[in-house]
């Protein structure tokens, strides 16, 4: 089958947190079982970038574009109309973009079904909030009154597109993650030795965007609140909104913090694998995830999660791989003061991580969306390739 997937960010732009990991996972899944699977996406850098590049396997066509942030016009359709008509089926990931209403348009337009997949934006909740509830208004029942299908990646999700989704294509799939990458992990001294944590000092570790999504001043409010002696936050993650990096500093020195938490930057591979493996604890307190891949990742790096119960992911890690709580300041430290300074509390809480690890690979998700794919293909006649058509590469 040919697949096109259309997003604004793409592996390896991994500041962006874990969208372009799960694209790219799930892409690469997909052309291992003999797909064949194209990317149109932008280049973030580069907004003159007009080019084709393979990126571990997979043909990805960069656009050019212009604009600010999520605001981003592809200049460029030509590229864009020949991939969705090489394409049997379009997949748009995400909302607050320009590049998926040109894409499912151009489908519409070409009678392809394309698939869309919002990834936790179907409510705006904090940013540019006028512009999200704009584009909600202008885009949004477009792409879900006309897409094949809309996927939600939790049953928090699915109930948040309830009310907006038709419910007879309204698909519940989970993330996958590539556990492949957690069964040789490097030694945690390293991390602790290079920031200067002692060996046996608590360590909580939180790993995303620093953004107000991830409601990380919660997050320091009640782990000063907990009040573990010796105990050490790591915040890992790009600062791409330096106002609110900037308030979470003036934050930790109000509450006298700034030897006790870390902001490192971003870490990537083998340097993200030794932050896990140095911790105590794993904290994932957002206000919204559609369902948590950081979170997955420090399950199968073998590390307990405390995380809030607005996490799609929440009710699979639950009292069998961590602790899901409320989103509120006492009952995060009260779980924090628990887990960070108690073995046998986190002993206690991830009796059953083996049973959630078993749950977290690709192989359920890649089944669900080669069925998904084939039912709505089969249910809308595709045009028949022409001669040109076959001539047209990314």
């Amino acid at each position: 089958m040919r697949i096109l997937q259309v997003t604004p960010v793409y592996y390896p732009e991994l500041q962006f947190g874990g969208p372009p990991q799960k694209i790219h996972g799930l892409s690469q899944g997909l052309a291992r079982r003999g797909h064949q699977v194209r990317v149109v996406t932008l280049d973030s850098a580069q907004r003159t970038a007009n080019h084709q590049a393979v990126v571990e396997g997979i043909p990805v066509q960069y656009l050019a574009w212009a604009g600010r942030k999520a605001w981003q016009v592809p200049l460029s359709w030509r590229a864009l109309v020949e991939a969705v008509r090489w394409a049997e089926v379009v997949h748009c990931y995400g909302l607050y973009n320009l590049l998926c209403p040109l894409a499912a348009w151009q489908a519409q337009q070409l009678g392809k079904p394309f698939l869309l997949e919002p990834q936790g934006m179907a409510v705006a909740q904090t940013g540019n909030l006028p512009a999200k509830r704009l584009y909600h208004r202008t885009f949004t029942p477009y792409l879900l009154r006309r897409a094949a299908g809309v996927i939600a990646t939790s049953p928090a999700e699915a109930a948040d597109l309830a009310g907006a989704a038709p419910p007879d294509r309204l698909i519940v799939r989970r993330n996958g993650i590539d556990l492949d990458q957690f069964r040789s992990l490097p030694a945690g001294s390293g991390f602790r030795d290079h920031y200067g944590i002692a060996a046996g000092a608590p360590l909580a570790l939180f790993i995303g965007r620093i953004s107000p999504i991830k409601n990380l001043e919660m997050l320091l409010r009640a782990f000063a609140q907990a009040g573990i002696p010796d105990a050490r936050l790591a915040l890992v993650g790009p600062m791409l909104e330096p106002y609110y990096a900037a308030h979470l500093r003036a934050v930790c020195s109000e509450l006298a913090l700034d030897e006790a938490v870390l902001f490192t930057g971003p870490l990537y591979d083998d340097d993200k694998l030794a932050a896990l493996t140095s911790a105590d604890l794993f904290v994932l307190p957002s206000l919204s995830e559609s369902f948590g891949n950081a979170a997955a990742e420090a399950v199968a790096a073998g590390l307990p999660v405390l995380l809030t119960d607005t996490c799609g992911i929440a009710h699979q890690i639950h009292g069998r791989a961590g602790l899901s709580v409320t989103v509120d300041q006492a009952a995060l430290a009260s779980a924090l003061s628990a887990l960070l300074a108690d073995a046998d509390q986190r002993a206690m809480v991830t009796s059953r991580r083996s049973e959630v690890l078993a749950e977290l690979s690709w192989s359920e998700p890649l089944d669900q969306m080669e069925r998904l794919y084939l039912d709505i293909t089969n249910r809308l006649p595709t045009p028949a390739l022409t001669a040109a058509d076959l001539k047209t590469t990314l």
